[in-house]
């Protein structure tokens, strides 16, 4: 039987943005590679280049209506929020297309240009492509509303999902998320981001029954501190929280990544432990809650951009990034709720 070939089109996404520095690497490494993983790379970088003409194009537009519409009443710091999330979805709807390539894109076009320099693997990759292609723009790629997951009909445009207080947001991931009765054990292992959301978003919706912080930061910070979900540490700690002095529980030495003198380096430190992910969750709320130096960040938690920049501030962790990074998670998994 005959090996079955593995296709040479690779979604852009499988790398990540050229903007992250290891993503930039591994697209390096690939275009020096042998000429198949040129072509690979070629492809990916072609949509790396669209993608971010796409997103200035966006960008450019949202600013115009900003400008046109700055007293709409339907304008509010929420509602930036999830335009951003739309604006991104748009982006990758539009380069990554939904059943096919456009041959007037601009991937397209780039590749089409190179691949004549990489002999036969640029012919296979061009015929790939030209199997991939539709005529025209597909209209559903560029239009402004989204399908609930589990919903038979269209949401609102994003601009009508501004969350006006914090029940409405509760009510929403509970509606998508939320299961009655007990939870049960919590899991460990994850097979994907989707799965890290659908398994996890229960427990931090009771971790904040009483609160009233928003789940989806939980969710966001739990997300990256363990990645996804893969890198859960013994001791159930999802969000990092070491074990200072007054700290009265039981601890665990790990070792973490710490930014020090403009690079990172491990250190071994110890950190709280739990006997699970809502125990860790709950104590994260408190964290936040009853330290003073959390205190601007707790009053911001349904203002997602503004929560991450002020615990980040406050010193929660020593990445420069770390605010940044967890922006980009929280509209992934807001996105989730949406197909």
């Amino acid at each position: 039987m005959d090996a079955v070939k593995a296709p040479l089109v690779q979604s852009a996404a499988e790398l990540g943005l050229v903007s992250d520095t290891k993503s930039l690497n591994k697209l390096k490494n690939l275009a020096m590679g042998d000429p198949k993983e040129q072509a690979q790379a070629l492809k990916t970088a072609a949509a790396q280049f669209e993608a971010l003409l796409v997103q200035q194009w966006f960008d450019a537009v949202r600013a115009g209506n900003d400008a046109l519409n700055a007293d709409s009443p339907l304008k509010s710091k929420y509602s930036g929020f999830f335009e951003e999330m739309l604006a991104q979805q748009q982006v990758t709807s539009v380069v990554e297309g939904r059943g096919g390539i456009n041959k007037n894109s601009i991937t397209y076009l780039i590749a089409k240009q190179f691949a004549g320099s990489l002999g036969d693997a640029g012919k296979e990759l061009m015929a790939e492509l030209d199997g991939m292609t539709v005529s025209g723009l597909r209209s559903d790629r560029a239009g402004s509303e989204v399908q609930l997951k589990g919903a038979g009909h269209r949401a609102a445009p994003a601009a009508s999902l501004a969350l006006s207080n914090a029940r409405a947001a509760i009510s929403a991931f509970r509606s998508q998320y939320g299961q009655d009765g007990a939870l049960g054990e919590a899991p460990r292992h994850f097979s994907s981001p989707e799965d890290f959301v659908e398994k996890l978003m229960p427990f931090a919706l009771r971790a904040v029954e009483q609160s009233g912080m928003n789940p989806l930061v939980l969710l966001s910070q739990a997300a990256l501190e363990t990645g996804w979900g893969e890198h859960v540490p013994e001791n159930n700690n999802y969000f990092g929280i070491k074990a200072g002095g007054s700290w009265q529980g039981p601890v665990q030495n790990l070792s973490s990544d710490e930014f020090r003198d403009g690079a990172f380096a491990p250190e071994v430190s110890a950190f709280r432990a739990y006997g699970g992910v809502e125990e860790s969750m709950r104590d994260y709320v408190t964290l936040i809650q009853s330290n003073e130096r959390y205190a601007r960040a707790a009053q911001c938690s349904y203002d997602p951009d503004r929560y991450f920049e002020e615990i980040q501030k406050a010193g929660y962790a020593t990445d420069p990034n770390y605010a940044a990074k967890l922006k980009s998670i929280a509209r992934r998994i807001a996105f989730m709720a949406y197909k």
